[in-house]
């Protein structure tokens, strides 16, 4: 039998060879799972082509999924595929998305992509009519979820793509502007699946389980594509159902005897501190082979209080793993975990900052940093690490990340300006910054957000991590911000900490308490520190703090903050 050359040969291939069995199971908080079969899958889908085919859509146009949790998510995904169409997921209005941001946001990716069709559930679907209105030379079909009948006529046979073609767009979250679209080819996706697949020992036994949303590169290729190239099961958790009550996911586990669930850091801190001990009972996560953290800078401190807080539940430490990637290569094509145990490498936070080296200390050492390696490139990937023109640098020495790979991206949709700036030779540009290390990778953090100081590079993460220890501080929405002095021509430190607290001194002592940390652990001065009421600080469809967009919005709480006297000592 010949190998399948696009993601639909798949799902033919899947929906001929086990039709009965189960592809996903969907988990709603006020009812049973919704289950679907392959040959559940393919029907639906092939419905969705229908539809789209009546609206005219043809091969090589783009349609936009926007869907709440569903069973029909993939349908329309992959209904669009089946025509030769080119889907893109986008995240739908959630209450931690500002709504007006989310409009304006929407409304300039649809200009710049000119989509013919847009599948959206019906409460949206009103909303989108005059907000895409002149949105393309022709406003977007819009095609409304609840309309599309389950008992209408499917789509004949698909249309022969090829394995270069644009399988799909993926968009990036948008945290330093507008989203890029990242076109992936099926032979770049379909070897990403065998790197991870291969490099995790994966196959059609494994059973999946997550709540990282589909509309995220993460949840789309790791959690529901790879189950549907192994032939195996996933489970999938709607991530509001999962942030309102997180053991959700252990309970999912434990009844489905899950083997692999994804999750980025900050949710092993997030269920670390969340899951009650009354709702561990029962609950039994020795099935596990794989807990992957990925998606955002993977923390020492997350693993060891994850691991400790679960292990009277059957989680073991052997299952933590991680992978490293991005839209623009897929998703992950470097890991560590499983049969090559995750390396922990201390080095001096100080070298770190001045000299840009990744300098070894022992763990007892005062100004020693854990750093956890992301691993070595899967079957098909390489990665070096550059300096600003480009050259290779050698081993512990901090730059940038460049990765070469099969599994990359055509380019990004409609902007070859884009492309052109991380593309050359073969090599994607990251923008991220890291180290190696006996070959293993490390990453220390995102190029565009590093801070410097007086010729100290300054990681936004350390300071917000440190903001956060303040027990007023709400954990995870803190903002480390850059911003140029021409006074001093050096970078001066913003700091926006939430906090649901309103009382003036205790919004003084969070001034106090950041400044005093980030200068007696970074050596660094704040030059302003302001506290902003709880859910102010704009985030990122996949949940990152929007550092720029919110650095342009401090003048809606600056005056009122000087006033109340929390932005002194």
């Amino acid at each position: 039998m010949t190998e399948p050359r696009t993601i639909i040969d798949v799902l033919c291939r899947r929906a001929r060879a086990t039709p009965e069995r189960t592809h996903a199971r969907y988990l709603f908080p006020d009812g049973p799972p919704a289950l679907q079969t392959y040959a559940d899958l393919e029907r639906r889908t092939r419905q969705y082509a229908a539809r789209l085919a009546a609206a005219g859509t043809l091969p090589g146009q783009v349609v936009l999924i926007i869907l709440r949790h569903h069973p029909d998510m993939l349908p329309a995904f992959y209904g669009a595929m089946w025509l030769g169409a080119i889907p893109a997921f986008l995240p739908f209005p959630t209450g931690k998305l500002h709504a007006e941001k989310y409009r304006e946001d929407l409304r300039a990716l649809a200009l710049r992509t000119r989509p013919h069709a847009v599948i959206a559930y019906a409460e949206l679907a009103r909303e989108l009519v005059g907000l895409l209105a002149g949105a393309a030379e022709l406003a977007p079909r819009l095609i409304v979820m609840e309309e599309v009948d389950a008992d209408a006529p499917p789509a004949g046979e698909p249309h022969a793509a090829g394995p270069e073609d644009v399988a799909l767009i993926q968009y990036s979250s948008g945290s330093t502007g507008l989203q890029k679209g990242a076109e992936l080819s099926h032979r770049a996706i379909l070897a990403e699946c065998a790197g991870v697949g291969g490099f995790f020992e994966m196959d059609a036994r494994d059973v999946f389980v997550t709540w990282v949303p589909l509309y995220h590169d993460w949840g789309l290729v790791c959690a529901a594509i790879h189950p549907l190239v192994l032939g195996a099961e996933f489970v999938l958790i709607s991530p509001v159902h999962w942030v309102a009550r997180p053991a959700i996911a252990l309970e999912a586990i434990t009844r489905f005897r899950a083997t692999v669930y994804w999750q980025p850091n900050f949710a092993f801190n997030f269920m670390t501190k969340r899951v009650r001990e009354e709702e561990l009972a029962g609950i039994d996560l020795s099935s596990l082979r794989l807990c992957g953290n990925g998606a955002e800078p993977c923390l020492h401190d997350s693993h060891e209080m994850f691991a400790a807080r679960f292990a009277g539940a059957g989680f073991r430490r052997e299952a933590l793993g991680i992978v490293y990637g991005m839209a623009e290569v897929v998703n992950s094509v470097i890991g560590a975990g499983h049969r090559e145990p995750i390396q922990v490498d201390c080095i001096d936070r100080l070298a770190l900052q001045e000299r840009h080296e990744a300098a070894p200390v022992p763990p007892e050492h005062p100004r020693a940093l854990r750093l956890l390696g992301v691993g070595r490139g899967f079957a098909g990937t390489a990665f070096k690490i550059v300096d600003d023109s480009r050259q290779e640098l050698p081993e512990r020495r901090v730059g940038e990340i460049a990765i070469r790979s099969a599994c990359l991206f055509h380019g990004y949709h409609n902007n070859p300006e884009a492309t052109a700036e991380r593309v050359a030779d073969g090599w994607y540009f990251s923008g991220d910054l890291g180290y190696r290390a006996g070959g293993i990778l490390y990453v220390t953090g995102r190029k565009s957000d590093l801070i410097i100081i007086g010729g100290d590079n300054i990681y936004p993460q350390d300071v917000e991590y440190l903001a956060a220890e303040h027990p007023a501080v709400v954990a995870g929405r803190v903002a480390a911000i850059g911003v140029a002095d021409e006074e001093t021509g050096t970078q001066k430190l913003i700091v926006i900490a939430e906090s649901k607290s309103e009382d003036p001194a205790v919004h003084a002592d969070i001034v106090r308490f950041v400044r005093r940390q980030v200068f007696q652990r970074l050596n660094a001065r704040c030059e302003r520190v302001f506290v902003a009421p709880h859910k102010w600080l704009y985030k990122t469809s996949s949940g990152k703090i929007a550092r720029i967009p919110n650095l342009r919005r401090l003048h809606e709480i600056e005056p009122r903050k000087r006033s109340a006297g929390t932005d002194h000592e």
